[in-house]
């Protein structure tokens, strides 16, 4: 090695000394470094695993909870229906009665279109429509063939979603005109 580099008093050994102490230094710099790294991440991943853990039992309450608030509105529903039994047993007012039920439905029917449920229509002389009406039956009528007939039960729709679809019976078309 050249010796024109070297400080005054300091030899060849003391440069090594001082090489070896500087990368012993370095290599101890470095494995605190990645120690440091290595928590780091593993407290990340620890956060992250807490996140997704109270995400999902956040998910799961809500889950739970969803039909709470629309259950609520339909208990005063479940009491007057109580009520109308009752009422039902002891009365020989069947006008009355009848009235009772109406309001009733009205009020359930106003709980459910606020909460953005509709009746399905299906009436007799519609097109079918595969996305709203399930067909249980296709039997020859006097309407031309793909009308409805006769709704067997009303379908529900909550905003976009299909509920149920409405059951309904089907025309095949005149059967007489084919013959």
């Amino acid at each position: 090695m050249n010796n024109a580099h070297m400080e005054p008093n300091e030899t060849q050994q003391d440069i090594e000394l001082d090489t070896d102490q500087s990368s012993e230094q370095g290599s101890v710099d470095l494995a605190t470094e990645l120690a440091e790294w290595k928590d780091l991440a593993a407290r990340r991943l620890a956060e992250v695993e807490n996140i997704r853990r109270r995400t999902n039992l956040e998910k799961q309450e809500l889950l739970l909870h969803a039909s709470e608030h629309t259950i609520s509105k339909m208990l005063p529903i479940l009491d007057d229906l109580h009520a109308a039994v009752e009422a039902s047993r002891t009365t020989q007012d069947l006008s009355s009665l009848i009235k009772g039920l109406e309001m009733i439905y009205s009020k359930a029917a106003k709980i459910f279109e606020d909460s953005g449920v509709h009746v399905i229509d299906a009436a007799t002389g519609d097109a079918f429509d595969v996305e709203k009406h399930e067909a249980l039956m296709h039997t020859p009528s006097e309407h031309p063939e793909g009308a409805i007939i006769q709704s067997i039960q009303r379908g529900y729709q909550l905003h976009d979603k299909i509920l149920r679809h409405a059951k309904v019976i089907t025309s095949a078309g005149n059967s007489s005109s084919k013959d």
